[in-house]
């Protein structure tokens, strides 16, 4: 294994030595791949999406008209499916999308939940023209976790709610406006970006689909390693631990986000219809790579259902098994980033740490 990374590393200094930092030579693009992987990878995930978002309105309204417990478990449990397909839906968050804002509309982290708070007492109508001019930090999904978990306390988030109409009001018209913006992402793909994307063959990453869709494949395994995992667990430049710029740290359910984020890379690597295997392999005839690449992954399941509480409690309580993922996430990413991208002949493009 360590011969086969050695090797390929060199491969690829090479071909970072006969190119510029924002170009990319590209191999004979193959007959309508990226058409098909528009219809059998982004599409149906943000239809997932847009399809479990829409459930949870469901459920705020039929909350709002029976506010017990058992109908806000429901709500939670909704959130926590819905951000998972939004998880999903990251892995094509492509510099186009990104330019449109959908990404921080839909799902900014960490929130502010003064100025929710704020918001809230302000008693207006909360429809998508009032929300949709609102501040990242204070809508979107994560503005609904706050909402729905308060802070790791549910007896609490169930209090508020009842006590308040405009509280859930707020959240309903913040779920609404996650609704639109997954709307006009749908749009934009179906009626603005999907051709071009398809026929993007150009020699900037940024003008290639190839070059755009791998890279965002090494940009979220790196941005889950650095930002998920590392910073709060005191594994980056800082041995500081800071629970609280955990994803989803106030329903403790910040690794089945990332594990959702992991398994649609592995999706589009080798288990969908159209993936980046077969590419890979045609280059590799061995096979070695994507053998490589599959066993690495199973090296991360694993280290994940070794973390038998949340993420939350385990950077204190079981510290060695979050390294270890975090170790078993750092040798994926580098089969991506290093090996992939040779066999390939794409430019890593710089990951934004910030986010995905």
């Amino acid at each position: 294994m360590k011969k086969y990374l050695l090797s390929s590393f060199c491969i690829l200094l090479f071909t970072f030595s006969c190119k510029n930092d924002d170009t990319t030579t590209t191999a004979e693009p193959l007959d309508d791949f990226y058409e098909n992987f528009y219809t059998a990878n982004i599409y149906p995930a943000i239809i997932d999406f847009q399809t479990n978002i829409s459930t949870e309105i469901d459920y705020i309204n039929q909350f709002n008209e029976n506010q017990t417990a058992e109908n806000l478990t429901l709500l939670q449990d909704q959130w926590l499916i819905s951000a998972q397909s939004y998880s999903k839906l990251r892995a094509y968050n492509y510099v186009p999308v990104k330019q449109n804002f959908y990404d921080t509309n839909i799902y900014n982290f960490p929130v502010n939940t003064a100025i929710i708070e704020t918001l809230i007492e302000e008693e207006a109508t909360y429809d998508t023209s009032y929300i949709s001019v609102k501040s990242t930090t204070s809508k979107g999904l994560g503005a609904m976790e706050f909402l729905l978990f308060n802070e790791h306390d549910t007896t609490e988030a169930l209090a508020l709610l009842q006590d308040n109409e405009f509280r859930v009001n707020y959240l309903l018209g913040v779920a609404y406006e996650v609704l639109r913006q997954t709307e006009l992402l749908l749009d934009f793909w179906e009626n603005d970006y999907k051709t071009e994307f398809a026929n993007s063959d150009g020699d900037a990453c940024t003008s290639n689909a190839r070059c755009l869709a791998f890279n965002q494949l090494i940009n979220i395994l790196d941005v889950i390693k650095v930002t998920k995992i590392g910073k709060p667990a005191g594994l980056e430049s800082s041995d500081n631990i800071d629970l609280e710029i955990l994803e989803a740290f106030r329903s403790k359910t910040s690794l089945e986000l990332i594990k959702s984020s992991i398994e649609e890379v592995e999706y589009i690597y080798s288990l969908s219809d159209v993936n980046f295997a077969s590419i890979v392999d045609e280059i590799d005839d061995t096979q070695e790579l994507s053998g490589l690449i599959a066993s690495s992954f199973e090296d991360v399941y694993t280290s994940i259902d070794a973390i038998d509480t949340s993420l939350y409690d385990a950077i204190t309580a079981n510290p060695e098994k979050v390294e270890t993922l975090y170790n078993a996430l750092g040798d994926l990413t580098v089969y991506f980033s290093v090996d992939g991208a040779s066999l390939l002949s794409v430019t890593v493009l710089p990951t934004d740490n910030d986010g995905d």
